[in-house]
């Protein structure tokens, strides 16, 4: 996949996810804000079922203590208030004038809202008789004489809870002017916050002519105890928005690792391509010329071209192998046979193998071999393998004269093994990759050193199969070190 076309889904994945976030947190905000209004909703409901109260009660008491001898609250209309003292009847409607208590039509209603004919005094004598009622029955007291704190603060108590709100909550009663007439000594600090944030309801509303009060109760952590209320909506959508972007992010990643593996691929089968053609033209060539008759007769070009054969067939075969050996070993198919093996002979047999490569390019292999113990349990075919590969790897990243010290040295349960060069380098954020299977260090556009990116990746393979590991300490233009630490006894795996 072309890059522009990844950045294109990309980015229209991105609005994508940020829409569905966006309606996430909308449909949260308005959920959120309908609990606020239901919540206002109730706890009005509530200050409104409180003051009722209060007004009943403060109606019956009077009653009882006036010698009535009947008492009714008439659910018509407004919640009219009735009570009989004496032989004399009182009726206060809510919603009705002093004024409008003279018209004649005020009789009428009175009647037509089911309340006895015989109950109804005349007009000349109504509006007194109320007045007088007033004043007999003792309603002008002050509010703190009219309303008890402990009875006040369990019914509102008990109001609250009925209507399931469990919040925290501080409350007062107060006057048209804010100044604080009824308040618990635990509210008193709160009084400012309750006046200005808090919800009220006017005390005593059916009152004729005393200036009003007004309940208020404020909820310190209103906005917290809603989102108590919507937790597991909060916690749902919250597990939706993580797992979304863990998504996206994991196949954004996703996406672009496999656009990675697939130029390491590409890379690959170009390296590979070059590599094989190579030696198959140069025996094409050969066979072609032993084929010719002006070359049959001479042994000794005869001899050159089959050797030349040989050398390239054999090129072939490393080729492949190290292909096949890395497939394996990928899969976990790779069986090792340990024995004993000392590894300074390996070193030894490695070297004097490679020693013509090393000439032809002038180099020179320097060993210094300090390990007292050299003799590990492990698989002779890979480990020799594996040095062969941290010794080919030296010399073919080495621009000028190669140099190449090997150094053994003892270590608490093992043998360290390290291979210094004078390449040209590896640079510190290449250094976390070139063990990865098919990665090649970038050159540019200089492809000078052949590979197909499998050694260093074999090499680990090898290594941590022995239960060791493998590091490597290098610096741009000025060479490189890789040391590998092998244990001396193999664990086996169960």
């Amino acid at each position: 996949m072309k890059e522009r076309y990844i950045q294109l889904l990309i980015a229209v994945s991105t609005i994508a996810v940020i829409g569905l976030i966006a309606i996430q947190v909308y449909w949260v905000n308005n959920t959120f804000t309908l609990r606020e209004q239901d919540f206002t909703s109730t706890v009005t409901r509530a200050l409104t079922a409180v003051v009722n109260t209060l007004e009943k009660d403060e109606m019956t008491q009077m009653a009882a203590s006036s010698g009535s001898t009947s008492f009714s609250i008439s659910s018509n209309g407004d919640s009219t208030v009735f009570f009989d003292k004496g032989n004399k009847g009182y009726k206060i409607l809510s919603g009705v004038s002093l004024e409008e208590s003279r018209d004649s039509t005020f009789y009428n209603r009175l009647s037509s809202e089911g309340f006895d004919q015989s109950q109804i005094l005349q007009q000349s004598g109504f509006l007194d008789d109320i007045m007088g009622g007033v004043l007999e029955l003792d309603i002008l007291k002050g509010i703190s004489e009219r309303v008890q704190t402990g009875w006040l603060d369990s019914v509102l108590a008990i109001e609250l809870e009925q209507r399931g709100i469990k919040a925290l909550y501080h409350y007062g009663v107060f006057n048209k002017f804010n100044k604080v007439e009824l308040i618990l000594g635990k509210s008193a600090p709160f009084a400012e916050n309750i006046v200005n944030e808090g919800y009220k309801c006017l005390l005593f509303p059916n009152d004729p002519i005393l200036d009003p009060n007004y309940l208020k109760i404020w909820f310190p952590n209103q906005s917290r105890y809603l989102l108590s209320t919507m937790w597991l909506m909060l916690v749902t959508s919250a597990i939706l928005l993580l797992v979304i972007m863990f998504l996206f992010s994991f196949s954004i990643r996703t996406i672009y690792r496999q656009k990675k593996l697939s130029d390491i691929k590409n890379d690959f089968i170009n390296n590979m391509t070059h590599e094989l053609k190579t030696p198959i033209a140069t025996i094409s060539l050969a066979c072609e010329a032993l084929n010719d008759p002006d070359m049959q007769g001479s042994e000794r070009a005869r001899s050159t071209y089959v050797g030349m054969i040989s050398e390239e067939n054999k090129r072939l075969g490393v080729l492949v192998e190290n292909v096949l050996r890395t497939a394996i070993f990928e899969q976990g198919e790779m069986k090792l046979r340990f024995q004993s093996i000392n590894v300074h002979d390996v070193i030894a047999q490695v070297i004097r193998n490679i020693q013509i490569q090393v000439k032809g390019k002038k180099g020179e292999i320097i060993t210094h071999l300090d390990a007292s113990t050299h003799v590990i349990e492990g698989d002779i075919l890979h480990i020799t393998n594996l040095i062969y590969n941290l010794i080919d790897n030296a010399i073919k990243y080495s621009e000028e004269r190669p140099v190449v010290t090997i150094y053994t040295r003892d270590e608490l349960e093992g043998i360290a093994i390290a291979f210094k060069d004078n390449g040209i380098g590896i640079s510190r954020e290449n250094q976390k990759k070139i063990f990865d299977k098919l990665y090649r260090v970038p050159t540019g556009n200089v492809h000078n050193v052949k590979g197909f990116g499998l050694g260093l990746s074999y090499v680990k393979g090898v290594v941590e199969k022995h239960g060791g590991s493998v590091t490597v300490e290098s610096e741009i233009k000025k060479g490189s070190t890789f040391t590998i630490h092998l244990p001396y006894q193999h664990e086996k795996e169960n």
